[in-house]
């Protein structure tokens, strides 16, 4: 059975409904994907909770949603690893100054996908 190795990237995007940003950088980002990877998939809101670092003890829910897209490199690979880090971070500082938010998890799993 053939097989390759990939890397999956997970972006955990707010969802926001009293103002527009949030809805733009969503379809962008998901439309930058799939166009550059090839696919991507945004999954429908849920709620998630997190103790907030300017809240003091109190937890927020928020709507989130995760954007997915498989990079076709192996993050075990040093210079892949190294391009993917330079691109998640950029990324990741991006959103959280477009959104003004006080964090934005991006993850990236490695996966081995079937052929």
């Amino acid at each position: 059975m053939a097989s390759e190795k990939r890397t999956r990237v997970e972006i955990f995007l707010p969802v926001r409904t009293d103002t527009a940003i949030y809805q733009i950088v969503t379809d962008w980002l998901s439309e930058e994907l799939a166009l550059a990877r090839g696919g991507s998939t945004l999954t429908t809101p849920f709620t998630g909770l997190y103790a907030s670092t300017n809240m003091g003890r109190g937890v927020v829910r928020d709507q989130i949603q995760i954007l997915f897209c498989d990079f076709d490199l192996n993050a075990d690979n040093p210079a892949h690893l190294g391009k993917l880090l330079s691109y998640l971070t950029d990324l990741r500082l991006t959103l959280m100054e477009i959104l003004n938010e006080e964090d934005v998890w991006i993850i990236y799993p490695p996966i081995t996908r079937i052929l």
